[in-house]
């Protein structure tokens, strides 16, 4: 297998095949394509793709779904962005005063994957237009519902964008030594949540396109 596709839910999975062509079982192989739904959250993305993956191991695992964006990341609703790197963003403590949390990694209990960034591919064919941005990553347990929280972990972490599954997944790749991608869409502004159903629908309509258009620029160069 060259692909495995994985992505939170099924929704985010079919955005890697035409809107008329979707697949409706949450894990298969056809020719040299596989998929994997893994469920939301980082112990369900990291158990399903530790547990799941194919032997051989396929030769790049690209994770795709939706996103938030950081306040001052310049992001908006339906950009489309390629990560980079990932960290895990809410490990630590909460303290009873300002900043109100400490993230593990500035405490003595740090420990190495959480004091870096885990490092994921960006593999030319998927790169296909040049407003796309590369950014960093930053995966979370509870997703930022307020500007406090977004703008404390843009600051802490250095990261654009945040996703419950992408840290995960990079994680899984580093222990099984496969190269890990992450695209994923803009669905909302990580800071006072606004998940207007228009808005989910209008970042993986266009997370789609764009798959669709690195397919179709594959497939005229081959």
């Amino acid at each position: 297998m060259k692909l495995l596709i994985c992505a939170a839910t099924m929704e985010e999975l079919n955005t890697f095949w035409p809107e008329e062509e979707p697949v409706f079982t949450p894990r298969g192989e056809c020719d040299d394509t596989g998929w994997l739904c893994t469920g939301v959250g980082i112990p369900a993305a990291l158990g399903a793709l530790l547990t799941a993956l194919p032997q051989p191991c396929p030769e790049l695992v690209m994770q795709i779904g939706i996103a938030g964006a950081y306040p001052h990341s310049g992001l908006k609703i339906g950009d489309v962005v390629i990560c980079e790197s990932e960290q895990y963003g809410d490990i630590g403590f909460e303290l009873p005063a300002p900043p109100g949390f400490l993230p593990l990694r500035s405490t003595p209990f740090t420990q190495s994957l959480y004091n870096r960034e885990i490092p994921l591919s960006l593999p030319a064919e998927w790169i296909y237009h040049p407003n796309v941005r590369i950014v960093k990553g930053c995966t979370v347990n509870n997703c930022t519902g307020t500007e406090f929280t977004g703008e404390l972990r843009e600051e802490l972490y250095g990261t654009q964008v945040e996703s419950m599954e992408g840290a995960a997944a990079a994680q899984a790749g580093e222990i099984c030594r496969i190269p890990v991608c992450e695209i994923r869409a803009i669905s909302n502004i990580a800071s006072t949540r606004d998940m207007r159903p228009e808005n989910i629908v209008h970042s993986l309509n266009n997370l789609r396109s764009y798959l669709q258009a690195c397919k179709g620029c594959q497939l005229s160069q081959s």
